[in-house]
């Protein structure tokens, strides 16, 4: 797990605000540009940028939910409403793809073909520009803070990017004469955010249903850091699951057969201590004893 600075804190409290006013500027240059630029590509576009800003209130509400601490109802904390939100970018983007698609492929059928304007070559070029900044914020802030839904909204942004692309090149091939060019480019587009949608609806539905985390170097670290402790024989089930942006940590420890209960007590508290103290963003470290025949000893 990454180490976060103090400034990765203030771009992950911004990522969502940042996407929201970038999104609808965006909305409404593309949305000006496929009208007045007679551009199909670029109204498909600015029909993606719709589906950004409604993506850019639910990374919103998704990280002030998952930042609320555990209560009687949820002892875990709320860390899964990313999965949620993560979940939903996905499905919203899989829907914008299909209703991109289908448009395009009826202008294609019935021959509607336009001729776009300077202004739509414009709007995509200010489009890819924004859209690649904005990726490299959302993921930078995402992978320090671990955070699910920020990751998935990065990547939407780099779709955004292909996408944008693919308009750029549909448009200046319309205004050369390969008209045709101009809806291909909206279907690739769709294209896109469809493949996008559908990964990011994988990896919400994996953390919803609790799929295993798999960062094996963290896991291998714990294991050591609790067999240096005087009196542990072995590490035996080490089990971690990942709560939005909050790891929790499962594991059995063995002790040698002489200790005392007061003494293994004093090994669990010191070895949670020093795994929450090790990594960011643990939840918890839940520390069960076993030792072998003979019993345990009287204090």
């Amino acid at each position: 797990m990454a180490v976060a600075c103090k400034e990765c804190y203030w771009c992950a409290r911004h990522v969502g605000g940042i996407n929201f006013w970038a999104n609808l500027g965006l909305l409404i240059v593309k949305l000006l540009g496929g009208i007045f630029g007679q551009s199909q590509a670029l109204i498909a576009d600015a029909v993606h940028s719709l589906s950004d800003v409604i993506i850019a209130i639910l990374v919103i509400v998704g990280l002030k939910v998952s930042s609320s601490p555990p209560d009687e109802d949820h002892h875990w904390g709320h860390g899964n409403i990313e999965f949620v939100v993560s979940a939903i970018i996905g499905v919203l983007l899989v829907c914008t793809a299909i209703t991109i698609t289908i448009v395009s492929l009826l202008s294609i059928i019935q021959a509607r073909f336009y001729n776009p304007g300077a202004m739509a070559v414009w709007a995509a070029a200010i489009s890819v520009v924004a859209n690649e900044i904005m990726f490299r914020h959302s993921l930078c802030a995402g992978e320090q803070m671990d955070s699910p839904v920020m990751i998935a909204n990065a990547w939407e942004n780099r779709a955004d990017v292909y996408s944008s692309l693919a308009v750029l090149v549909g448009v200046f091939g319309a205004r050369m004469g390969v008209v045709i060019l101009d809806p291909v480019a909206a279907i690739i587009v769709g294209i896109m955010i469809a493949k996008n949608g559908l990964k990011t609806l994988v990896s919400g539905v994996k953390g919803i249903t609790d799929s295993s985390f798999d960062n094996k170097a963290m896991l291998s670290q714990i294991r050591k850091l609790v067999l240096k402790k005087n009196g542990v024989i072995e590490v035996g089930r080490l089990r971690a699951r990942k709560t939005g942006q909050k790891v929790w940590i499962d594991l059995e420890v063995i002790f040698e057969s002489e200790m005392k209960v007061a003494e293994v007590k004093k090994i669990i508290d010191s070895a949670r201590k020093n795994v929450i103290d090790k990594f960011e963003r643990i939840g918890d470290v839940v520390i069960v004893s076993r030792i072998p025949e003979p019993q345990l000893k009287e204090i």
